[in-house]
């Protein structure tokens, strides 16, 4: 009796694996059902779109501009080479703020080191110490104020290199930025109403928009020397110093609803 049981047991087990699947095939069908018209209905809405990327591209002139002056001083001992550089940086910054009437607080030093010229393997060449540090100056891109700065710099007769970079306040940043997502919208509005009119269709309003940052927006431009024209050969002081606008791009991918035309 036990094992007739059992085999009862068992038949009823496989007995709902067919009931079970006759459920999910009904859940299946109820569920294409519910979700073909959806289906449908983005197909519909994604062939009733156009696609175009509208494109900017316009130049700013950068309107901030640094100085880094870098002093490199050498001697055989190393106070002396920190007390020579001390001495060459605080003459600068004297030049600077009186003849250049510049703001201490637009002043900075940075990257100071001191480095030790061994020659213990060249017996007959002393040890010396060499001390080093930049001076760094930030004012507002003005083509007057970088050519008289550069006098200034020049009258010193320091052994200082010099090298200068024009670069973006937040605030131009912004506001380039405003100008390329505008003329990129315009652009792509051009471009979709040249398309209707080719295709005999009518644009409608915006379905989506595609925008991505891309690369951080920064711009450092080198002051070349062949920018920088001298009076003369023989005087050392600047004449001319020319700041370049720099170009930006912008792209922006936008959908549009079009329409057949009514007749």
């Amino acid at each position: 009796m036990t094992s007739i049981k059992s085999r009862f047991h068992l038949n009823g087990i496989v007995l709902v694996v067919p009931v079970l699947k006759v459920i999910m095939k009904r859940t299946y069908a109820i569920l294409l059902v519910v979700l073909l018209p959806f289906s449908l209905f983005a197909q519909d809405q994604e062939a009733n779109t156009l696609k175009v990327q509208g494109s900017a591209q316009i130049e700013m002139m950068p309107d901030l501009f640094q100085f880094d002056l870098r002093f490199n001083v050498t001697t055989e001992a190393q106070r002396q080479s920190i007390d020579s550089l001390n001495d060459m940086t605080d003459y600068m910054i004297k030049c600077l703020t009186k003849k250049g009437k510049i703001s201490k607080d637009s002043l900075k030093t940075i990257g100071f080191y001191t480095n030790i010229n061994d020659n213990q393997y060249r017996p007959e060449v002393k040890t010396t110490y060499t001390a080093s540090q930049t001076l760094q100056l930030k004012i507002g891109a003005d083509k007057e104020q970088i050519i008289k700065l550069l006098n200034v710099i020049a009258d010193t007769n320091l052994p200082v290199n010099v090298n200068t970079s024009s670069y973006f306040s937040d605030k131009a940043k912004a506001k380039s930025e405003e100008a390329l997502i505008k003329a990129a919208f315009e652009n792509a509005s051009r471009q979709a109403q040249m398309l209707a009119s080719a295709g005999n269709f009518e644009v409608g309003a915006v379905r989506s928009v595609d925008y991505t940052q891309g690369e951080p927006f920064q711009v450092n431009a080198l002051a070349r020397m062949e920018s920088m024209a001298m009076k003369s050969s023989d005087d050392r002081s600047f004449a001319n110093f020319n700041l370049a606008p720099q170009e930006f791009q912008k792209s922006i991918r936008i959908s549009y609803f079009i329409h057949q035309k009514k007749n």
